[in-house]
């Protein structure tokens, strides 16, 4: 019995030493963990503790604002509301994107697409979920933070739209692709982008962008665990904060009041409008219809409204005014007489006669009046628009000879305006025709050409570029919109001068007379197809012109057929017509009425009513600022 006791005893003991070993195993284990963490590698863990706590928060910068010609906003910045996420402090992801669905009313495949594009990116960099949150969907994420970790409603500044602005000249912002986000930020190490930034897409946003980014700021805050900001526990803990800097402001030769009366002149036509100084090349005002709403791209398109405008057969993406291409009609007639008179085929007094149509051959080519015109001048050929005179005239100067001096005037190259794609034109000749469709030129095709149709080509910013060279005599400049460019505070950062591209010696100064004689008739005089371009108290001189799209029967009443079947009217013109100051080139696509004498004249009238109205306006104004006495002047 005794020696059963002493067993047990043995047993106890040694299970008792077998957990005492462990017991303080574990403790030495503890211990040395411990001391890993506080001493060994407390430095590292109290900089990872400091970092869950402490939140870099980037601070987006105002981009640069646009200026007319006369110090007004074309262009300015708005507050805006941004919802964002910061992967680092999402604890949950699906049930967030689940509760921002809720609240928000957005599929929740948005949230995870934005949020998987932006996963090369570092955890603690935000992601922008939505833009342009109303003041509703700021509250109601505001009122759900204790719900949504890592969730925040950021306020940045965004774009602000003048709508008598096409976007096609200012541009538009949209996000940066992510798939060429690393080529992007290669040429931008000192500032680079992020995903979710916005970058201009087109027009003056994507060409001035290195200038009018502007450069981010950041500010760190301390946040508790449900990632809300707290104030630091030590008062003289200071956290650091970087300001974002602006873009440079950019003033443009645009006058905007001019630039609103385009508008209005122009609303609920398709086309372009151009105007220009024809003495240094400075575009006044311009615009590309139809447009779109430039929002849309801050806020993010549906496929539905994408879809819709890209399908839209009349094209509001294209910038009509460099890209669009158009048969100039009887705007042509200009150039052509230039060809004329200085090839000696015609001068002022010679005649031909219109008897409303013209044969060659077994062709038959038709006058815009059926019962024609008669006799008739070089004067009243362009005042009246009679395209008999010009297919004579035509034929008698060849299709190259016609060419050569289109080329000289400008067309059928590009003009170097910085906007958006251009186009150059066609000017057509015997070679181009060989070349391009391996046929020899038909004379049957040189009286198309002699009033502005068949191969001829040109954009709305060529046709205002021609019209300057013919009021100038010869001299073709480079269009510009951008005259300087200067940091926030002021200091000048780039200026730019008019480039003359260059002088055209091949038509004479009397030729010229002539023909402005003729072309100042069209506005002028009351036989003229244009006189709904007048303007009280100042000559204008221009010249109509309508295209057909499809061959539909002359004077055919449209209102039975498509509209893009429909003729498109032109106007071309410049004022004062003895010392030209602008020039407005007018192109209404597939226009109801069809003319230019009926539609585009109007327009172009309205817009030089308006420019000598604010010319008027403004010479007051300074007179009066100039005669008015300082301050200096009134003290006794």
């Amino acid at each position: 019995m005794k020696k059963i006791f002493r067993s047990s005893q043995f047993l106890v003991d040694s299970r008792f030493f077998a957990a005492s070993i462990i017991i303080v195993g574990a403790i030495m284990i503890l211990w040395l963990r411990v001391w890993h963490l506080q001493i060994y590698r407390g430095d590292y863990y109290r900089r990872v503790s400091e970092n869950n706590r402490i939140r870099k928060i980037e601070i987006p910068a105002p981009r640069g604002i646009l200026y007319d010609a006369y110090g007004k906003v074309l262009l300015g910045n708005t507050p805006s509301s941004d919802l964002i996420v910061i992967p680092q402090y999402i604890k949950e992801r699906e049930k967030t994107f689940d509760i921002l669905s809720r609240l928000l009313h957005q599929p929740r495949d948005v949230f995870e697409r934005k949020f998987k594009a932006a996963r090369a990116q570092p955890r603690f960099m935000p992601i922008t979920m939505q833009r342009n949150l109303s003041q509703h969907e700021v509250s109601i994420i505001e009122s759900n933070r204790l719900f949504l970790p890592g969730v925040e409603v950021r306020t940045t500044a965004r774009r602000e739209y003048n709508k008598d602005i096409s976007p096609h000249m200012l541009g538009y912002l949209g996000e940066i692709n992510p798939t060429q986000l690393d080529d992007i930020n290669a040429k931008n190490h000192d500032n680079p982008y992020m995903v979710g930034d916005l970058v201009g897409k087109q027009g003056l946003e994507a060409r001035l962008e290195k200038y009018i980014r502007g450069h981010r700021g950041y500010k760190i805050i301390q946040v508790d665990a449900f990632g809300r900001a707290t104030s630091p526990n030590k008062q003289d803990w200071v956290l650091p904060m970087v300001s974002a800097h602006p873009g440079a402001n950019v003033e443009l030769t645009i006058d905007l009041e001019l630039q609103e009366a385009v508008g209005q002149a122009f609303s609920g036509k398709n086309g372009a409008v151009v105007i220009m100084d024809p003495r240094n090349g400075a575009i006044l005002a311009m615009t590309s219809q139809p447009s779109w709403d430039p929002y849309i791209y801050q806020r993010g398109m549906t496929v539905e409204e994408f879809r819709a405008l890209t399908l839209d057969p009349l094209h509001p993406f294209m910038d009509k005014t460099t890209s669009g291409e158009f048969a100039p009609g009887s705007t042509y007639k200009a150039v052509v007489a230039l060809a004329g008179l200085q090839e000696k085929v015609v001068n002022s007094a010679k005649s031909y006669y219109c008897g409303g149509s013209f044969s060659l051959g077994s062709q038959t080519f038709g006058c815009h009046k059926k019962e024609g015109h008669g006799w008739v001048n070089l004067r009243t050929a362009l005042m009246q628009s009679c395209d008999v005179y010009f297919y004579h005239l035509g034929i008698e100067l060849g299709v190259d000879r016609i060419a050569k001096y289109a080329r000289a005037l400008g067309l059928g190259s590009k003009l170097g305006l910085e906007l958006n794609l251009e186009r150059p034109g066609l000017v057509p000749t015997e070679a181009w025709k060989l070349a391009t469709h391996k046929e020899a030129w038909a004379g049957g095709e040189t009286p198309p050409i002699a009033i502005g149709q068949g191969y001829n080509l040109l954009t709305p910013l060529q046709m205002a570029s021609l019209y300057a060279a013919i009021a100038n005599k010869g001299n073709i400049w480079k269009p510009y919109l951008i005259k300087r460019i200067s940091s926030p505070v002021g200091q000048l950062i780039e200026e730019r001068q008019p480039q003359l591209i260059r002088t055209t010696d091949a038509i004479s100064p009397e030729n010229y007379d002539l023909v402005r004689q003729g072309l100042e008739a069209v506005v002028m005089d009351d036989e003229g197809t244009g006189k709904k371009a007048r303007v009280p108290g100042v000559s204008v001189a221009g010249k109509t012109g309508s295209v057909q799209v499809v061959n539909l029967k002359k004077n055919k009443n449209q209102t039975d057929v498509s509209i893009l079947w429909k003729e498109h009217a032109m106007f071309a013109s410049f004022a004062p017509s003895e010392d030209p100051e602008i020039v407005v080139a007018v192109i209404s696509e597939h226009d109801d009425k069809g003319g230019g004498g009926a539609s585009a004249a109007p327009v172009a009238g309205h817009i030089l009513n308006t420019y000598f109205k604010l010319k008027k306006s403004r010479a007051k104004l300074a007179v009066g600022a100039q005669t008015q006495p300082s301050p200096e002047a009134t003290k006794e």
